[in-house]
Protein backbone atom coordinates (compact mmCIF):
# COMPACT_ATOMS: atom_id res chain seq x y z
CA UNK A 1 0.00 0.00 0.00
CA UNK A 2 1.67 3.23 -1.25
CA UNK A 3 1.99 6.50 1.56
CA UNK A 4 -0.29 8.06 -0.14
CA UNK A 5 -3.36 5.63 0.01
CA UNK A 6 -2.33 4.82 3.67
CA UNK A 7 -2.98 9.06 4.50
CA UNK A 8 -5.90 8.44 2.47
CA UNK A 9 -7.21 5.93 4.64
CA UNK A 10 -6.85 7.54 8.11
CA UNK A 11 -8.29 11.23 7.08
CA UNK A 12 -11.74 11.49 8.32
CA UNK A 13 -14.77 11.21 5.84
CA UNK A 14 -17.39 14.11 6.63
CA UNK A 15 -20.11 12.01 4.73
CA UNK A 16 -19.44 8.35 7.19
CA UNK A 17 -18.53 9.38 10.24
CA UNK A 18 -19.46 12.66 11.02
CA UNK A 19 -22.18 12.86 14.20
CA UNK A 20 -24.28 15.34 11.90
CA UNK A 21 -24.70 12.77 9.27
CA UNK A 22 -25.62 9.70 11.55
CA UNK A 23 -27.94 11.95 13.83
CA UNK A 24 -29.76 13.03 10.50
CA UNK A 25 -30.17 9.61 8.85
CA UNK A 26 -31.67 8.34 12.10
CA UNK A 27 -34.11 10.91 12.52
CA UNK A 28 -34.94 10.07 8.79
CA UNK A 29 -35.06 6.34 9.11
CA UNK A 30 -37.70 7.46 12.19
CA UNK A 31 -39.94 10.12 10.41
CA UNK A 32 -40.28 7.52 7.71
CA UNK A 33 -41.40 4.82 10.26
CA UNK A 34 -43.37 7.03 12.40
CA UNK A 35 -45.25 8.84 9.31
CA UNK A 36 -46.43 5.62 8.30
CA UNK A 37 -49.63 5.57 9.74
CA UNK A 38 -50.19 8.74 8.35
CA UNK A 39 -49.35 7.65 5.33
CA UNK A 40 -52.17 4.47 5.88
CA UNK A 41 -54.67 6.97 6.81
CA UNK A 42 -54.13 8.75 3.32
CA UNK A 43 -54.23 5.41 1.31
CA UNK A 44 -57.84 4.66 3.22
CA UNK A 45 -59.00 8.14 2.15
CA UNK A 46 -57.66 7.35 -1.32
CA UNK A 47 -59.44 3.78 -1.73
CA UNK A 48 -62.54 5.67 -0.35
CA UNK A 49 -63.19 7.30 -3.51
CA UNK A 50 -63.14 3.80 -4.89
CA UNK A 51 -66.71 3.12 -3.65
CA UNK A 52 -68.27 5.57 -5.91
CA UNK A 53 -69.95 3.82 -8.90
CA UNK A 54 -68.34 6.41 -11.13
CA UNK A 55 -64.20 5.52 -10.37
CA UNK A 56 -62.34 2.11 -10.12
CA UNK A 57 -58.97 1.15 -9.41
CA UNK A 58 -57.63 2.17 -12.80
CA UNK A 59 -59.62 5.10 -13.56
CA UNK A 60 -59.43 7.26 -10.66
CA UNK A 61 -56.05 9.44 -11.11
CA UNK A 62 -54.24 11.75 -8.82
CA UNK A 63 -55.58 14.76 -10.64
CA UNK A 64 -59.13 13.28 -9.98
CA UNK A 65 -58.27 13.06 -6.02
CA UNK A 66 -56.93 16.42 -6.10
CA UNK A 67 -60.15 18.00 -7.82
CA UNK A 68 -62.35 16.31 -5.67
CA UNK A 69 -60.35 17.39 -2.36
CA UNK A 70 -59.35 20.61 -0.79
CA UNK A 71 -56.14 19.67 -2.56
CA UNK A 72 -56.82 21.65 -5.20
CA UNK A 73 -54.94 25.35 -4.16
CA UNK A 74 -51.93 22.68 -4.29
CA UNK A 75 -52.15 21.70 -7.90
CA UNK A 76 -52.89 24.86 -9.15
CA UNK A 77 -49.58 26.23 -7.34
CA UNK A 78 -47.74 23.01 -8.75
CA UNK A 79 -48.40 24.05 -12.31
CA UNK A 80 -47.57 27.06 -11.41
CA UNK A 81 -43.87 26.45 -10.23
CA UNK A 82 -43.55 22.86 -12.83
CA UNK A 83 -43.25 21.69 -15.56
CA UNK A 84 -46.75 21.27 -17.32
CA UNK A 85 -46.37 18.10 -19.32
CA UNK A 86 -44.64 16.12 -16.49
CA UNK A 87 -47.43 17.38 -13.70
CA UNK A 88 -49.59 15.65 -16.39
CA UNK A 89 -47.82 12.43 -16.56
CA UNK A 90 -47.49 11.92 -12.38
CA UNK A 91 -51.11 13.18 -12.21
CA UNK A 92 -52.88 10.73 -15.00
CA UNK A 93 -51.50 8.00 -12.86
CA UNK A 94 -53.79 6.08 -10.97
CA UNK A 95 -54.05 7.60 -7.16
CA UNK A 96 -54.44 4.27 -4.97
CA UNK A 97 -52.13 2.69 -6.96
CA UNK A 98 -49.36 5.39 -6.07
CA UNK A 99 -50.21 5.69 -2.38
CA UNK A 100 -50.12 2.51 -2.04
CA UNK A 101 -46.60 2.45 -3.56
CA UNK A 102 -45.38 4.89 -1.97
CA UNK A 103 -46.48 3.74 1.10
CA UNK A 104 -44.66 0.29 0.91
CA UNK A 105 -41.39 1.99 -0.01
CA UNK A 106 -41.29 4.52 2.43
CA UNK A 107 -42.28 1.71 5.10
CA UNK A 108 -39.49 -0.20 3.58
CA UNK A 109 -36.94 2.12 3.44
CA UNK A 110 -37.68 3.25 7.00
CA UNK A 111 -37.13 -0.20 8.18
CA UNK A 112 -33.95 -0.78 6.63
CA UNK A 113 -32.49 2.24 7.64
CA UNK A 114 -33.32 1.92 10.94
CA UNK A 115 -30.68 -0.19 11.82
CA UNK A 116 -28.23 0.80 10.00
CA UNK A 117 -28.64 4.54 11.51
CA UNK A 118 -28.47 3.00 14.45
CA UNK A 119 -25.29 1.23 14.11
CA UNK A 120 -23.76 4.17 12.63
CA UNK A 121 -24.97 6.14 15.26
CA UNK A 122 -23.73 3.76 18.20
CA UNK A 123 -20.15 3.05 16.87
CA UNK A 124 -19.52 7.44 17.30
CA UNK A 125 -16.25 7.63 20.00
CA UNK A 126 -16.84 11.43 19.88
Amino acid sequence: MSQHSKRFLRMKNPFIREILVSRTLLWFAYFLVFTTPIQIAFCLWTYSFLFSPEYSLMTFSTSDFLELTFLKPIKVWMYSWFWNNFLNFVWSLPASIMVTVKLIVNTWLGLWLLPIAKDLNDKKSY
